[in-house]
């Protein structure tokens, strides 16, 4: 798995990579195939501009986030993006993603997880598909744990376009009771149980290679 340290802005074409951002303001231009992690990173902004027949899978991971604020995605022509946000926070938190798909044959699936453990977490994903445009797909999957703090999410998806599909889940709440009584009725404590599902949260919007290398972090 190949590191590169990044400065302000970077080119990936067909890259597997972990990013370490070191400034506040980040542009990645994205060509060909691409996979990139970002792991307990402080970023202010970010703004990912996906090219013509560009693919890309985001893996962003933190047990306790301080400083993910503003992501913004354009994409034009013929794309397709996984983003995938998990994290955790004993403090405030505030993520707000801008999807800009502005041409056609695009495709956005944007899923999050979010544990608060303390605090507020304010979450708010908007997507804008332009008007004139076709044969886009547009997915928001975003769900949130009450764990001590609070979660609150803003799914929005503005179509301006007829020929759009455009699909949004949201929940938010608490551990599922029936799969901790489970866990409970088989001899584990009730902390380690409750440790267990929310890891498994997180995890479960991860690939293998998060969950092998940063899965306890």
């Amino acid at each position: 798995m190949n590191k590169l340290l990044v400065s302000d802005i970077i080119d990936l074409n067909d890259n597997n990579c972990i990013l370490n951002l070191v400034n506040n303001d980040i542009t990645i231009n994205v060509y060909g195939d691409n996979t990139i992690y970002l792991i307990k990173e402080e970023i202010n902004n970010l703004t990912i501009n996906m090219q013509n027949k560009s693919i890309l899978r985001v893996y962003i991971k933190d047990n306790d986030i301080k400083n993910i604020n503003n992501i913004t995605i354009n994409q034009e022509d013929n794309s397709k993006i996984y983003f995938n946000v998990s994290c955790s926070n004993n403090d405030n938190y505030n993520l707000r993603v801008d999807n800009n798909i502005k041409g056609n044959n695009n495709e956005s699936y944007i899923n999050i997880r979010n544990i608060s453990n303390n605090g507020l977490s304010k979450i708010i994903i908007n997507v804008l598909v332009d008007k004139k445009t076709i044969n886009n797909i547009a997915v928001e999957d975003l769900k949130g744990i009450n764990n001590g703090g609070f979660v609150h999410i803003e799914p929005n998806i503005v179509a301006l376009s007829n020929e759009v599909e455009a699909n949004h889940l949201t929940t938010i709440g608490g551990l599922d009771k029936d799969s901790l009584n489970y866990l409970m009725s088989k001899g584990i404590k009730e902390d380690i149980s409750k440790k267990k599902l929310l890891e498994g949260f997180l995890k479960s919007n991860m690939d293998n290679y998060i969950n092998e290398n940063y899965g306890g972090d």
